[in-house]
């Protein structure tokens, strides 16, 4: 597929595996795949966002831009080639900064939310805790061949939450609740993110899919029982994305019913 960015045409394709967890593992990417995003004081018995929030309350589920380029046949980051090549795609935008390139990201992909979870509200009376994000991007590659210019796009499918108790504040009331209900010590929710786009929907699913044949050939030959259970979770949280992601293109493909106009 292709997209235009300020006029500019670029062919979008999917990231291989090794350089995408390269990408994603970049310190400069990793703050958006993992950060805190709420904290509880159950002393106070109220909470803060630690970082940005909508008017409603939900977190906005930025896309991501890279500039990453590698040193020779590793997945090295190379800081001053990456450099260059920001700058460069940059200047040829006509944009001043990496923001600007994400707000044209914005009008063409959407801007998804989340609401905190209500979880890990049944702690709220006996424990003070900060919950984490964890978004799990889909990373496809922007390529303008006759211009050389080049970056990775990060598209948020899924989001997940982790809690970390920071101070328990009722003992007796935390330990019964745990042995009511003993999930809340690992429970990690995972939500799907909408696509709002045809555009986010065609990028999620290039990407998913080609990760997904990766994901085939790890278990090529392996029984269910012998799969390690990551990769498992993997191929099943790829194939939701995948049917939800589907369903949206089918849903954006049915004819509209005309509403009907009341009249007085």
């Amino acid at each position: 597929m292709k997209i235009k960015l300020n006029g500019i045409e670029f062919e979008v394709t999917a990231v291989e595996g090794a350089l995408r967890e390269a990408i994603l593992t970049d310190p400069v990417i990793v703050k958006a795949v993992w950060r805190d995003v709420y904290t509880w004081d159950a002393a106070a018995q109220e909470g803060q966002p630690t970082g940005p929030m909508t008017q409603t309350g939900s977190i906005p589920l930025a896309n991501g831009i890279s500039f990453y380029v590698a040193k020779g046949d590793t997945h090295a980051k190379n800081e001053s080639a990456s450099k260059t090549s920001g700058e460069r795609f940059l200047k040829a935008l006509g944009v001043r900064s990496s923001l600007d390139v994400l707000k044209a990201m914005a009008r063409l992909l959407g801007m998804p939310q989340k609401t905190l979870p209500k979880e890990f509200d049944p702690l709220k009376p006996v424990a003070s805790f900060t919950l984490k994000m964890h978004v799990e991007h889909s990373v496809l590659r922007l390529r303008n061949a006759s211009r050389n210019l080049q970056a990775y796009v990060l598209v948020p499918g899924q989001v997940g939450f982790h809690h970390e108790i920071t101070a328990i504040t009722d003992q007796p009331g935390y330990d019964a609740l745990i042995a009511e209900k003993p999930e809340l010590k690992t429970l990690t929710p995972m939500f799907l993110v909408p696509a709002r786009s045809k555009a986010n929907r065609e990028m999620r699913a290039t990407a998913l899919m080609a990760q997904t044949r990766e994901l085939a050939a790890q278990a090529q030959g392996k029984s269910a029982e012998e799969l390690p259970e990551a990769l498992r979770m993997r191929i099943g949280r790829n194939q939701a994305e995948l049917r939800m992601l589907a369903q949206a293109a089918q849903q954006a493909r049915a004819p509209q019913t005309p509403s009907r106009r009341a009249t007085a």
